[in-house]
Parts: structure tokens; sequence; C-alpha cells
């Protein structure tokens, strides 16, 4: 990828012990945070993830025009806080930011892609690299994974992003028009074998998330 390709960061959210009921006030906290990112230069969009089955776990989803308009906010100070302290204090906090690898479809407010439903579901997989794995046969057998999903009714976008601060660590963002039509391909034999396969070259963690808050949406719900 070239240094100016757009990036996503991907910020995953599980809500303290003392906090576990402050659901609301987390998604309180993300409107202030979408209403501060918004005047930032190099902002193209940003989204707010609830777990299904976890509501105590949300996933902030920030697409950036290259790493450095990312580097510059992340890095501001008083932009921190005034805006993202408060996720700090309400939970645990892990992420990943990089280029997009993968998906032409990609669902990143950068392609042409309309912008999913209100209902729209998404399942965010971690991949950590195993050791001793190669990067680039890791990416092929999640590439041809991805064909035999591509397939399936419902399926509407994917990124694979791959971390620029720890070389094996990679996020994939798959967009389904509804929890519905990602059940029965998470439960196939198709995605045993598959899942097989990728265990081989990488620990993989997954979760199925509900669409909060999308600006894209907001923006064709306004247009």
């Amino acid at each position: 990828m070239t240094a100016n390709a757009p990036v996503v960061a991907v910020a995953h959210f599980v809500l303290k012990d003392k906090h576990k009921e402050k659901g609301a006030e987390f998604e309180k906290a993300y409107q202030t945070y979408k209403e501060a990112v918004s005047q930032r230069d190099g902002l193209l969009r940003t989204a707010l993830l609830r777990g299904i089955s976890s509501p105590d776990s949300f996933v902030i989803l920030t697409w950036w025009r290259d790493a450095e308009t990312h580097r510059t906010v992340v890095g501001d100070w008083q932009f921190f806080t005034a805006v993202s302290s408060r996720f700090v204090h309400l939970a645990s906090i892990t992420s990943v930011h990089g280029p997009v690898l993968a998906g032409e479809r990609a669902a990143d407010g950068v392609g042409e892609m309309q912008a999913p439903a209100a209902d729209a579901a998404v399942a965010l997989t971690t991949f950590t690299l195993r050791e001793g794995a190669d990067q680039q046969a890791f990416e092929e057998a999640f590439l041809g994974h991805v064909s035999f999903v591509k397939a399936n009714e419902g399926f509407l976008a994917h990124q694979l992003v791959h971390s620029d601060r720890e070389t094996g660590s990679y996020v994939n963002v798959g967009w389904w028009t509804g929890p519905e039509a990602y059940a029965p391909v998470l439960k196939s034999p198709e995605m045993a074998a598959d899942a097989q396969r990728m265990a081989a070259h990488a620990e993989v963690q997954g979760g199925l998330y509900a669409v909060v808050v999308d600006t894209a949406r907001e923006r064709t719900l306004v247009a």
C-alpha cells in the first residue's frame, strides 16, 4: 500500500465490571466523539457497533484519508482529554489501524457502495498470525475464504485491515444485511472447513455486531 492510502482505525471496547450497565452512557460519549471528529480534516466516515450477544462490547470504526490525518487527531492531547477520555473511563480498549488490503466492494466510505441499512450487521474477526506464519500465505488463504463468503445472499461488503503497529495483526470487517443472513453462513460446513484452514495460519476471534450509528447512512438519509 502507498503511504497516502486510506486507513481504518478499529477500536474495540468492553465495559469495565463497575460500568457494565452504562451502555447508554457509552453511546452518548460516542455522539460527543462523532461531533468532534467530524470537524477534523481527513475524516471520511465513522460508525459505532454494539455486540449482539455481548451488549457490553462496542467497536468504533473510523475511516481516514491517510495515516497522517489519523495520527494528527490521535496525537492531539487536548482532543483526547476533551473527547476520548470518557471511553477509557468506562471501558477497556484494544485498537488496530492500517490500510485496506482486500475488498473491492469495501464498505469504507471511499468507494461507491451504498451505505448499509439500519438493520445491517457487522461480523468483526481478528486474526493474529502464529509464530513463524507466512504473511502472504495467510492473505492468500483469507482471499480464498472471502470468495466463498461473497457468494452468499445477504453479504454486502468487507475489508481486511492490516495493523501498521503489529505486522501479525489483522481485522476483517464484514457487512451483512442482518444477523439472520450471517447465521447460516457461520454454521455451514464450508465455513467450518475455512476456519480450520485459517487456524493453521492465525489465532482467530470474532463477534457479530449491530450498527448503532453510521455517518455514511446519515449522509444518505439527508441526501
